[in-house]
């Protein structure tokens, strides 16, 4: 039986599921492209179902059963992310607060999740078989920032300003947190997939592609620093790129003392990422004085009930902090709105049902001057939308993707594991809990857990 990859029509249908989804991830955060996204959905979607049913056709000819260790534990994050769509149905009948915007979700949101999770599915199998092809998959990302870039320059011309603190309402990210977004997706998959090139030789990838990474990597360190200048995306930027650091410098002096024999070249490899980090780092703090009084901000901004400033700014404006000195408002606003939305969750277990402005919809109940709609917390306000269900759904989904990774043998593995802790940090602390977000979250979700199934066993 010849496997599956052998058939020309399959080998036509991966590359054109792989440039679907490249495209969309270049196309998913930019503005003005939702009817291409729309476009690149619905074709996607009648792609990986053909794929789908390849790969299960493939099954029942071959006649053999899974093997003892692929289970059907491994299908959890799909099972899970397949659940949730199930319960946003069941709370649209049972448990709604304003059916008819729910039902405008279900038709437009929901959909274009289901149609993402088909297309994530079908697009990692064929990465599992083709490890390689991802970084056709990271090129989309890329194109998008390198966009950025060209747009940013063709601004500075004409301004002559190098730091613009309002350009991002008019970049082609339309805001900050979709470049975040996007910028550590790269970046995490960059981790991953030289982790395990550089300690498994596990694929192998030429030296261009090296220098892609690192062209790929400076582009969006320079652009959350400077161009957009986002403390979120400088946070998840050092955590991703520090993490490698300590991984493969750790694990290569492992390996090498085990050998007997001490190479200056793993220091070159880790102290190239360290002097990035210090640069950018310090590029930054130049520009953004955020960080300064950040622990002080947070302290007054626990106290919800104490310091009411949080619920209308504009009325009551920023209280100081203990030392006597004004909160910066960033950082006191979205702490003050995390703690609001946490304890409105506890207050509304079933959720709001509205993915967009359900802290807004809930939080009056005991806050009747509030005029906050979002917690800047993607899990809390899913957890305000769907309850305690969605958000256990969820996050479960996304957990379990990095729990599979960590006891697979797949060469997918460390790119899977960067990519879910990217997703996980980006969601606690970034506003990405609606819209296009939410179907590159599920997209990804379904993505990874496919690359991690193990393959199936041919007949000799």
């Amino acid at each position: 039986m010849k496997p599956i990859g052998s058939n020309r029509s399959f080998f036509i249908l991966s590359a054109v599921i792989i440039f679907i989804s490249s495209t969309l991830l270049a196309v998913w955060s930019l503005i003005n492209t939702i009817a291409l996204r729309n476009a690149l959905l619905a074709i996607g979607t009648l792609v990986a179902l053909f794929l789908l049913w390849q790969y299960s056709k493939q099954k029942r000819v071959e006649g053999v059963s899974m093997p003892q260790s692929a289970n059907w534990g491994q299908y959890t994050p799909l099972a899970l992310s397949f659940s949730m769509l199930i319960w946003v149905v069941i709370h649209y009948f049972f448990f709604s607060s304003e059916s008819g915007l729910q039902f405008q979700e279900l038709g437009s949101t929901w959909l274009r999740v289901l149609e993402s999770i088909l297309i994530g599915t079908a697009t990692g199998l064929v990465l599992r078989e083709h490890p390689r092809s991802a970084q056709f998959l990271w090129l989309g990302i890329y194109c998008s920032f390198v966009y950025l870039i060209i747009h940013y320059l063709e601004v500075y011309f004409q301004t002559g300003q190098a730091f613009m603190p309002n350009y991002y309402f008019s970049s082609p990210f339309g805001n900050k947190i979709n470049t975040v977004l996007m910028g550590g997706l790269f970046i995490s998959a960059i981790c991953g997939s030289s982790a395990n090139a550089l300690l498994n030789n596990r694929p192998h990838y030429p030296w261009p592609i090296y220098c892609y990474w690192l062209l790929g990597v400076l582009t969006i360190l320079f652009a959350v620093t400077t161009i957009i200048d986002t403390r979120n995306g400088v946070g998840i930027g050092i955590i991703l790129i520090a993490s490698w650091v300590l991984y493969v410098g750790a694990s290569k002096l492992t390996q090498q003392i085990k050998l007997g024999k001490l190479d200056w070249k793993i220091g070159l490899v880790t102290l190239i990422p360290t002097i990035l980090i210090i640069i950018f780092i310090q590029q930054h703090l130049s520009i953004n004085r955020g960080w300064n009084n950040f622990v002080d901000d947070i302290t007054v901004a626990v106290k919800i009930d104490e310091v009411p400033h949080w619920q209308d700014v504009k009325k009551y404006g920023y209280p100081n902090t203990a030392a006597g000195e004004p909160v910066y408002p960033n950082n006191y606003e979205r702490a003050a709105w995390a703690i609001a939305g946490i304890h409105s969750i506890a207050q509304n277990p079933l959720g709001y049902g509205l993915l967009e402005h359900s802290l807004g919809k809930v939080i009056r109940k005991s806050y009747p001057e509030a005029t906050i709609r979002s917690s800047h917390s993607a899990w809390i306000d899913l957890g305000l939308a769907f309850g305690i269900p969605g958000l256990l759904l969820t996050l479960g989904a996304l957990l379990s993707t990095i729990a599979l990774a960590l006891k697979s043998d797949s060469p997918n593995r460390l790119v899977v594991i960067w990519i879910a802790a990217d997703l996980l940090f980006t969601f606690t602390i970034a506003e990405v809990s609606s819209k296009h977000t939410i179907e590159i979250l599920f997209f990804c979700i379904a993505l990874l857990n496919a690359m991690l199934i193990q393959p199936r066993k041919t007949e000799n």
